[in-house]
């Protein structure tokens, strides 16, 4: 039953992806950057993108460095959905140690842990025979995520996909996950922090399809006319995901 358990980690953060990855911090000169290649499908060029951030701007602050780990967790994670499983490796490892030096400037991060239990779990996705080694560390740290800050975004997110991910013999529930998402969006709008934010509207998309999973298309049709509104121009909803749904749905 353990090992089960800790199976399920490879299964919550490959599928999870860049549902995970929300920025909670002030813009830089790369939001647009990975905005526009969010948006048309194109995130091969965030490897360009974080070489420029690491080398043209090393970060500086705490933000900086979450803003770059963030980078790090989307493209590792489009990475390891194209088996580009080497390279992915090696962002792992420098993910890592950004995240180990957050965490010694800033020990009661809650982003930092959420981040670190993500790329844990990225680690298992590529070698799965890890689970049994690392499964419980990558859920530990996101659960720690959320018990130092209930208000933290990256927090929520994790702690929703694992609801969402996980059969319901394990403590899976698709509503109660939705919770935990709708959080997380209302948070970010409190914040102002809509404007080009690749990551919120990959929020959205997930509670739109985490709707039509749990048996309430109307309000999943609301979130995906909500998405369009914001960016008319989001290839992956407006090219493939609501043609779809309003094919199936027959609306």
């Amino acid at each position: 039953m353990k090992n089960k358990k800790i199976l399920l980690i490879i299964f919550i953060f490959t599928c999870a992806g860049l549902l995970s990855s929300i920025k909670t911090y002030a813009e830089s000169n790369y939001k647009s950057a990975t905005y526009t290649s969010f948006i048309n499908h194109e995130m091969y060029k965030w490897e360009n993108i974080i070489h420029n951030f690491e080398t043209n701007n090393p970060p500086t602050t705490i933000e900086q460095y979450l803003e770059l780990i963030d980078y790090y967790y989307g493209f590792t994670s489009y990475l390891i959905g194209r088996k580009q499983l080497e390279t992915a490796e090696k962002n792992i490892e420098k993910a890592n140690k950004l995240i180990a030096l957050v965490l010694k400037k800033s020990p009661k991060n809650a982003t930092a842990y959420s981040y670190k239990g993500a790329f844990i779990g990225l680690s298992i996705g590529i070698n799965r025979f890890k689970a049994i080694f690392l499964g419980s560390e990558s859920s530990a740290n996101v659960n720690k995520a959320y018990g130092l800050d209930p208000q933290n975004i990256q927090a929520n997110i994790d702690k929703g996909n694992i609801l969402y991910y996980s059969p319901s013999v394990f403590g899976g529930d698709k509503k109660e996950a939705l919770k935990f998402y709708i959080k997380a969006a209302k948070i970010i709008e409190a914040k102002k922090d809509t404007y080009q934010n690749w990551a919120y509207l990959n929020l959205l998309t997930n509670t739109a399809l985490a709707y039509e999973k749990t048996e309430q298309p109307h309000l999943a049709k609301l979130i995906f006319e909500k998405i369009l509104q914001i960016e008319p121009n989001y290839y992956r909803v407006k090219v493939d995901l609501y043609p779809k749904f309003l094919t199936k749905h027959k609306m």
